[in-house]
């Protein structure tokens, strides 16, 4: 994506610190190349998840097909068929898919090679550099060291190369696509061996840099390579506070339905403001104690309501508190020109399901940490009736990617659903039992 978005919110004390050791362990002398996996480390989405920016190939989709499926139905099926099927012992490429989905829709091979290039454009589009990613990026080639990048989605070479460019990322020595090395997807880590063979020197002087602590941090290390572990930012968001679970509680059924996109993109987009250089949860905070992250995710999302009212007198007395914090004024602008940055107004085309929840959640459940942040700006009267003990929220739980599961796993997901009590007695009789 051209340009870049440029937030007001400042580095937290502890995000400085660890981007500097990060920025330190980089420049080591004793690095002679550095390995960067692509996607969440180098280069993030503004969705939730993948499927979300399928939603924007439904148009074209149905000047081909009169399917009373759509497209994102189709494209998320061919996927997972694609799997079965290829991931075993080969590799899921986007032709691949493409091939599944055809025989599913019966479009013609022009409307596949359309929509094919169709998902290669949006996600070349909507990629942009994870800033604490470009940085490290950036000190590698300062220090002279060669620079390997892997990508292990589906997504073919010069879709990648472009990503990369338009990202930011041009002056590399070297793109490791598993495919085609004939990795297997089901190899989960065998391309550190094809790092350590494009890098032309030994593995204790490689520094491999990736998001997944068993992939990226112990299999690097077991082969000899030096890691950092980079912390997705999507599952650190969720990990930071209640709000997530709350709101996937509330929209249980919906939450992954086309009229909760903008509630979803606001997640995303918060993942990449608060957690870009990763931050852990604070005690007593959902926000991580944070005006400008406060006014984000509450005060942001009900830009998307037209007509926007309070729901209860409280909701109204707690707005016009945040509004007169600076900090908070600025989050939720921030948000505003996040939005705009990465989507103009398409969003608002789906409807505002769920926006109201983080400011319900704010009046309802938040944690003394937030409420201290707005109380200077509250009355007496206002501090005293919005100063009860907040009630403990039910929770969803919350997947940030898909769970691999074995067949008992799937069984008993069946027999007994994630979230029931009869699930929690037998998982712990379950645990217990490894435990002897």
């Amino acid at each position: 994506m051209d340009g870049e978005f440029h937030p007001k919110r400042p580095l937290s004390a502890a995000q400085d610190e660890i981007l500097v050791k990060m920025l330190h362990e980089v420049e080591r002398n004793d690095h002679k190349a550095i390995s960067f996996k692509l996607w969440d480390t180098l280069v993030l989405t503004p969705f939730s998840k993948p499927e979300d920016m399928f939603l924007f190939m439904e148009e074209d989709f149905s000047l081909l097909n009169t399917s009373n499926k759509t497209f994102t139905a189709l494209r998320i099926e061919a996927q997972k068929a694609a799997e079965k099927k290829y991931g075993p012992k080969g590799n899921v490429t986007l032709e691949k898919i493409y091939n599944i989905l055809a025989k599913m829709s019966g479009i013609t091979p022009t409307g596949r090679e359309r929509l094919m290039t169709r998902e290669c454009d949006l996600i070349q589009h909507f990629a942009f550099p994870r800033k604490i990613g470009k940085l490290l990026f950036d000190k590698a080639k300062d220090c002279k060291n060669r620079i390997i990048i892997t990508s292990a989605s589906y997504y073919p070479r010069d879709v990648v190369v472009k990503i990369l460019c338009d990202c930011g990322y041009g002056e590399y020595d070297s793109v490791i696509i598993p495919a085609e090395q004939n990795i297997p997807d089901s190899a989960e880590t065998a391309y550190l061996d094809a790092v350590i063979k494009k890098s032309g020197v030994n593995a204790d002087n490689i520094l491999h840099i990736g998001g997944d602590f068993s992939h990226d941090v112990e299999a690097a290390i077991v082969r000899g390579l030096k890691a950092i572990l980079l912390q997705s930012a999507q599952p650190l968001m969720v990990k930071s506070g209640r709000l997530r679970g709350y709101i996937e509680d509330k929209l249980l059924y919906e939450i992954d339905s086309e009229k909760c996109m903008a509630i979803r993109t606001a997640f995303a987009l918060y993942a990449a403001y608060g957690f870009d250089v990763p931050q852990n949860k604070k005690a007593h905070s959902d926000f991580c104690l944070d005006e400008h992250m406060i006014g984000f995710m509450v005060l942001g999302p009900l830009s998307f309501i037209s007509d926007f009212e309070p729901e209860t007198e409280m909701q109204r007395t707690l707005i016009n508190a945040m509004e007169k914090n600076p900090k908070i004024i600025e989050g939720r602008d921030d948000f505003r020109d996040m939005l705009d940055f990465h989507f103009g107004d398409f969003i608002g085309k789906y409807g505002s399901e769920g926006c109201r929840l983080p400011l319900e959640f704010l009046e309802k459940h938040s944690y003394i940490g937030d409420r201290d942040i707005i109380f200077p700006h509250l009355t007496d009267k206002e501090k005293k009736k919005w100063g009860k003990a907040a009630s403990e929220p039910k929770l969803a739980p919350v997947h940030t990617e898909k769970v691999r599961k074995n067949a008992l796993q799937k069984l008993a997901d069946k027999l007994f659903p994630e979230g029931t009590n009869v699930r929690e007695m037998s998982e712990a009789i379950l645990h217990r039992k490894k435990r002897k």
